[in-house]
């Protein structure tokens, strides 16, 4: 442990400034954008930027990277400025997929750590005057390892706050986006956004929005206890369609083993409370492998649906998993006419070709209340248990298909024991106590990709656990498990990198508190090493034992005469030592490398000769 905490504060030393400073500003009584932006262009590493009061803006803020942003008041997009506003996005040759843009990170953000406050779009949405563009309001592209949480984002005439392309493994957790697009349904936006990957969103809201309160167009994010409330379009609309391809061409999104946990859908006015759906404009999507434990009720159309309606691609739906609770969803179209889409969990496609399919829908859903209970007449092989009251009418079930669908009804009275936490909901019982927390979490360092964990299980009224891993920065999901599960394997991992994990157990009732925190090396790749060839020169460095304890050997070929330089580096970019700087003839040679007067942590061999340059990483623990 002691080794465990060095390396952290080594690592905190190298990436911030020794003497961080925290800038205070105020607002300047009119438009505050050059205040803002030259206070955010003076920060250094670990610097802080606290702005206390109401500030208006008229012109793009950018973020940098590795500070803290901390908002005490507001901050607000002037009225009718979407003009002075920057398109900002991802954009390579014959992609571009920027929008009008009010604060952005600048490429490249990495540990960010942003709260407080309200953020106010311009309010320019009901017509939008003078024809001004729509403006995504807080636009968070490229953004790496930060944590956004406890502010507001309001009245934006685009979407609120959005985990834009190549964002990745970050943190939002208390989160709100409220009125995006306007709450009287005229433009449309959408609340919260994550067109990324591996981010995790925890306590969020999105609520009375213009379009779909969340887009989740990700692939292995998690949300945890999130919320959709009262918007016009889907509470979590997955619309697999990737925008800003030259010639406005469309190309299917990938919507992949992303993770819903305890959320809440209600009050679409429009839509479902989740709907994934493949639409003849988004070819070679695929919607797999996502998992979904929730709530959804009071919403005009399914609680979740499956849509398919790409024929000539072949778009892809297959291998998603429902732990479902659905009342008193309408199972209407959006203008409220009747149709055979189910209140509960609906499927659908045009059933005109084999394309399309529905396949591999799988879990159980809680129906009462609802027009159509389940609907799979769009799918196949779907296996789906129903809970249903036994006082209520009997369950409505619609398969017109032949797609060898099973639907078993499992009926339930107040009376009978409650396993599943949407049951509590429906008879009123009071919810578990919080399951107890696990102990004794190890790790095993399996290969230099893969870590095996094993923890003690301590609780007798858990649904399952949730394993979360951080390598840098902050912890995040990276899976979940059953009841009474022991053990889980993360694999695909990098070689010579620190990981540290921690376990918790869920139920209906919430999450129990965290196992111990555990950290460990994964080791070094055995074919690591590589021939590379330029102008008859081969090199192959091999440093082996790796990681090691105080000495360890550096082996490197020479095929042909030339000068050669061997230098080793610290983690911060450093020089340690030059080990080699001469001639050398042809052959191999090997050297002992000393490591007693140096600390712990990661290193790197460079070697460079006749123009060629290889590096190689290696780790000291002692």
């Amino acid at each position: 442990m002691h080794r465990q905490l060095f390396l952290l504060i080594f690592s905190l030393s190298c990436y911030y400034n020794l003497y961080s400073k925290e800038i205070i500003i105020t607002p300047s009584g009119g438009d505050d954008t050059d205040l803002i932006q030259n206070a955010l262009d003076g920060i250094k590493a670990g610097d802080t930027l606290r702005l206390n009061g109401d500030f208006i803006h008229s012109r793009t803020i950018y973020l940098g990277s590795d500070f803290t942003w901390i908002l005490n008041g507001t901050l607000t997009l002037a009225k009718y400025s979407s003009d002075k506003l920057d398109d900002y996005g991802l954009q390579y040759p014959d992609f571009d997929n920027s929008r009008i843009t009010a604060i952005a990170t600048r490429e490249g953000a990495k540990n960010i750590d942003m709260s407080g406050g309200v953020i106010y779009g311009n309010g320019d949405f009901n017509g939008r005057p003078n024809g001004l563009p729509r403006v995504r309001q807080v636009n968070m592209v490229w953004a790496e390892n930060c944590y956004f949480h406890d502010f507001t984002v309001e009245d934006a005439s685009d979407d609120c706050f959005t985990l834009g392309a190549a964002s990745h493994h970050n943190v939002v957790e208390r989160v709100i986006g409220r009125h995006a697009g306007g709450k009287e349904e005229k433009d449309g936006g959408n609340a919260l956004t994550d067109v990324g990957h591996h981010n995790t969103w925890i306590d969020c809201v999105s609520d009375q929005g213009g379009s779909d309160g969340w887009t989740p167009k990700c692939r292995y994010s998690t949300f945890i206890r999130c919320i959709a409330s009262n918007n016009a379009g889907p509470g979590f609309g997955m619309y697999a369609r990737e925008e800003g391809y030259a010639n406005n061409r469309d190309v299917g999104a990938y919507i992949v083993g992303n993770k819903f946990i305890d959320c809440v859908a209600y009050g679409s006015k429009k839509s479902s409370g989740f709907s994934f759906n493949i639409s003849s404009n988004c070819p070679g999507a695929i919607i797999k492998d996502n998992y979904v434990k929730a709530v959804c009720y009071g919403n005009q159309e399914s609680g979740v649906v499956f849509r398919n309606k790409d024929d000539a691609e072949e778009g892809i739906i297959k291998d998603n998993f429902v732990d479902i609770v659905c009342y008193g969803n309408k199972g209407l179209t959006g203008s409220g006419n009747p149709n055979s889409w189910a209140g509960g969990l609906g499927m659908e496609n045009d059933n005109s070709t084999s394309h399309n399919l529905i396949e591999n829908i799988t879990g159980s859903v809680v129906c009462f209340d609802n027009r159509i209970d389940v609907n799979t007449r769009g799918g196949t092989n779907c296996n789906i248990k129903v809970y249903h009251p036994e006082g209520e009418r009997s369950p409505i079930l619609d398969d017109k298909s032949s797609g060898n669908n099973t639907a078993t009804v499992v009926g339930f009275s107040c009376t009978d024991p409650l396993e599943k936490w949407c049951q509590y909901k429906y008879c009123g019982a009071a919810t578990p106590t919080l399951p107890d927390a696990p102990s004794g979490l190890t790790a095993n360092v399996a290969s230099y990709s893969q870590i095996d964990l094993s923890w003690t299980d301590n609780a007798e009224n858990e649904d399952g656990f949730i394993i979360e891993r951080k390598s840098s920065g902050l912890f995040y999901v990276v899976a979940t498990m059953q009841a009474n599960a022991t053990s889980f394997s993360d694999a695909g991992l990098t070689e010579l990198t620190d990981y540290t994990y921690r376990v918790q157990a869920f139920n209906v009732g919430g999450f129990s508190g965290y196992s111990n925190e555990i950290s460990t090396v994964t080791g070094a790749d055995s074919v690591t090493y590589m021939t590379v060839t330029k102008a008859g020169m081969d090199l192959l460095p091999r440093i082996f034992p790796n990681p090691f304890q105080s000495n360890t050997q550096i082996q490197y070929t020479v095929p042909s005469a030339g000068q050669v330089k061997l230098s080793i580096y610290d983690m911060c970019g450093r020089l340690v030592g030059v080990l080699v700087n001469e001639r050398k003839q042809t052959g191999t040679y090997t050297l002992v490398f000393n490591a007693d007067k140096l600390q712990s942590g990661k290193y790197y061999c460079i070697i460079n000769t006749e123009g060629f340059v290889m590096t190689e990483k290696f780790v000291l623990l002692k």
